[in-house]
Formats: C-alpha cells, structure tokens, sequence
C-alpha cells in the first residue's frame, strides 16, 4: 500500500498541473506556459534527485508532477492549433511515440543501474534525468511559432500573420493568410460574444459543452482502465511476481516489453490520419481486452504448467502492441479537437486531469490488488477494455480531416445528443459559402457557415507561384 502512494503521489501533481494550465495557458500563450511548466518540473527533479528523506522525494514528485501535467494539458492543444485537418492527428500522435522513448530509456537505465544496488546513484540518476530534458523544453520552445489561434483571440493579427506565414511556408502577404485570419476572427468573435469559463462546460447548452467534457473524460477514463499502466508501473513486478522470472530476467523483459511500445506508437502515426480516430480507439481496446483476458487464463495456471509464463509474456506483448494505436496520444488530441476555441484549453486541461485521475487510482490500487486477488485483476482490465468498442461506436463523432471550427457545427447541428456521432459521418453536408459578411459578432448559424467556408478556402489550392496549400489550419 505505502509503495502505491508514493509512486501514484505524482499522478496527484499531474493532475493539479494539467487543471492549472487552464489559467496560465490562456493568459500567457501556449509557448511561455510551456517555459514555466518545465521550470517547475525541473525544480522537482531536483528536489527528487537530491532528497535525503521520504518527505521531500514525496514533495519532489508533487512539484514535478506539476510541471509534467501542464506541459501535457498545453502540448496537445498547441499542436492542434497549428496543424492542418489531414495531418493534426499525426502531428500529435507523434507526443506518444516521444512518451513511448521516454519510458523506454528510464527502463534501461534501470536496468544498467540495477547492478549498483549499494550506491545511491542507482536511484538518485534516474530521477535527476529528466532534468536535462526541462532545459530542453526552455531551450527549445521559442524556436516554434505561437499559436494562430491564440494570437488572434489576443487580438494579434500581426503576429498570427507572421505564424501562419512560418507554418504554411508563404508570404505573409498572401491572401490565403488573410482569409484565415479573418475566419478565425469570425468565430471567436461569435464565441466571445458572451462571459464564458470554467462553468459554462457543465451547463446545459446549444453547443453541448456537456456532452463535449463527457467525451474528454471517457476517453481519458478508457486511456488508463484498460490497463496499460499497470503493466508500465509494475512491469518488473509482473514478470518477477506473477510470471515467477528470475529478478534480472524480469528487468531485462520489462525493458523489452516498454521499448516494443515504442514501435507500436509508429503504427498510430501511420493510420490516425488515414483511417480517422474512432476505427483506433476500437481496435486498441478490442486488442488490449482480449490480451488481458488471455493474460488472465495463462497467469490462472502458473502453478500448473511451465508453458504458462512465456505464454503469458506473448499476452503482454500483445497488449503493448495495440494499446499505443488508440490511446497513446489520440486521446490527448481528441479533446483538444472536440473543444470550442474559447474553452479549447479548458476541455484539454479536464482531459488530461481525467487521464491523471484514473492514472492515480491505477497505482494506488495495483499492490493491494495484485496481493487481494491475483490474476482476477486482469479481467478488470479485459472487461473495460472490450467496452470500449460500444462507447466510442455510438458516442464518438469522428473528427478526422475536420477543420477544429467545423467541429462546432457538427455538435450544435444534430436535434439530439445521440445523433452526433452520425452526424460526424455525413461526408457530403451542403457546403455554403458566406461572403461580405457584418463586422463584429455574428449569430450562431453564421459562425457555422464561416466553419464551412474555412474548409472551403483551405481546400483551394492558390493561383499563383506560391506553394499550394491543402487544408490550411
């Protein structure tokens, strides 16, 4: 019990984190609360790394896990906001390749540092190793553009210019920019046309705000109770406990087993674009279902057949395999894709609190678990796992190739709530093109007609010797 506290006390940091960002990430832009997120969880690294008792480690892993949830509440939403429709999701999805390298390389240095069990470098290095990538983040940030979108809804013009210009590789001067600046300033002038925040994701509405926060949740909810982190956390003790390898054994698979996930994050890359959002996020939970009801079957007989354990292995390789597919990254980019402009960090923030949420119940609960009723905890996992399947079928609009002020029109359009996820499949929705439009705040069916117009231009390839542009932001 007292092992699961201290690893899940981080998950509580993530949590306070990713909610913080909500304040810092609309005041002071996406790159500069990047800056001060790292500074934070650097600060925490260094508190782990030279602690010399149990109560600052545990403070250390509360300020990191600060640092950390708001760096993976913002990323998200900066990346969606400066990517076009056809490659957003792999822009991304890319995030859970890098989660992916980041675990794999801890594992290995755990693995080497497992030989020097007498020194205290064997645990102090690990935690000080992130520090270096904080830096990076500080070091690097600035060398991207802000976002078009924030910087339109802060009035900056100039500077969304300059953005688009860096992002779509023209001059700012094309008349490709100026329309998309003056669609984006259409829209948020439509949702800024009354006081809105952190409530206005709980009231009932023409926009569903409701629906939209149920969304963000449910994903982040099948992200960490389908298991996965289970098997990250307590992978050694997995093999060690459950699987009866010997200890270097159980090292050296857990470290193979957490460098696997890494390729498998490639195949998410490759399809999230290609075959949309809904169509990974069923299989990954299908796949990771039935691999924790194999896990279960083969852990059950352990102690009655000695092809049990490698057979086990398979299982959990296997999950590993399609949990990166679904939910390694797409479920942080669906709620920044299902959010208004105006509330977009706020729905990404609940998300990504979400995800920490049930991350913290995840580590808290495995030991007792794992001691109060062994293998049956995997079929926990299996039976949410192929829930999946139904929830994201009959709940989840597709939002694959969808401009992000499209996705308003798709959730206020639909009489009902239950006609969303159909309403997202309608591919040929009549296309009305609005021009010479009024100044200032427009009405609703407007706003949606301008979303539909952003598609429109960003579709038109230009006329000049200019570079084409696809799809826009």
């Amino acid at each position: 019990m007292f092992l699961g506290t201290v690893v899940a006390i981080y998950t509580l940091g993530c949590l306070i984190g990713a909610l913080a960002s909500i304040a810092i990430g609309n005041s002071l832009g996406r790159r500069r609360s990047l800056i001060i997120f790292a500074i934070i969880a650097a600060i925490g690294t260094i508190l782990q790394g030279t602690t010399f008792s149990l109560g600052q480690l545990i403070v250390g892993r509360i300020v990191s896990g600060l640092g950390v949830g708001g760096v993976n509440a913002v990323v998200p939403v900066w990346q969606a906001e400066c990517s076009k429709p056809k490659n957003r999701g792999k822009n991304v999805v890319i995030l859970g390749t890098f989660v992916a390298s980041g675990i794999a390389i801890a594992a290995w240095v755990n693995v080497g540092l497992s030989f020097h069990q007498k020194s205290s470098v064997c645990w102090r290095l690990p935690l000080s190793l992130p520090f270096f990538f904080c830096i990076l983040i500080c070091l690097g940030v600035f060398c991207f553009p802000e976002s078009p979108r924030w910087l339109v809804q802060k009035g900056r013009h100039d500077d969304a210019r300059s953005a688009l210009s860096i992002l779509n590789d023209i001059p700012v001067a094309s008349e490709h920019i100026s329309q998309e600046i003056e669609i984006m300033q259409r829209a948020w002038n439509a949702e800024s046309s009354r006081e809105t925040g952190f409530l206005d994701l709980l009231s009932p509405s023409r926009e569903r705000l409701q629906y939209r926060t149920f969304l963000a949740i449910i994903i982040n909810f099948c992200a960490q109770m389908t298991g996965a982190n289970v098997i990250t956390y307590y992978a050694s003790t997995i093999f060690r406990e459950s699987l009866q390898f010997a200890t270097l054994q159980s090292s050296l698979l857990a470290a193979g087993l957490l460098t696997w996930k890494i390729f498998a994050a490639v195949l998410a890359y490759y399809f999230v674009d290609r075959v949309g959002r809904k169509p990974l996020f069923m299989v990954a939970g299908g796949g990771m279902g039935l691999s924790m009801m194999c896990l279960a079957i083969t852990v059950s007989q352990i102690s009655k057949s000695s092809a049990a354990g490698p057979a086990a292995v398979v299982f959990l390789f296997m999950f590993m395999a399609f949990f990166p597919i679904g939910f390694l990254g797409a479920n942080f980019l669906y709620s920044t894709e299902i959010a208004p402009q105006h509330l977009r960090i706020h729905l990404s923030a609940i998300g990504t609190a979400a995800h920490w949420l049930f991350n913290f119940v995840i580590a808290e609960v495995t030991p007792v678990a794992f001691t109060g009723i062994g293998f049956r905890y995997y079929i926990v996992y299996a039976c949410t796992g192929f829930a999946v399947i139904p929830l994201v079928y009959f709940l989840f609009p597709e939002t694959n190739g969808r401009s992000l002020e499209d996705m308003d029109r798709i959730f206020s359009r639909p009489e009902h709530w239950w006609q969303i996820a159909g309403a997202a499949c309608e591919r040929n929705l009549k296309v009305e093109r609005v021009e010479n439009s009024s100044e200032g705040c427009i009405s609703s069916d407007d706003k949606y007609k301008h979303s539909e117009h952003v598609e429109k231009i960003q579709e038109k390839p230009l006329k000049t010797n200019e570079a084409s542009i696809d799809d826009g932001i």
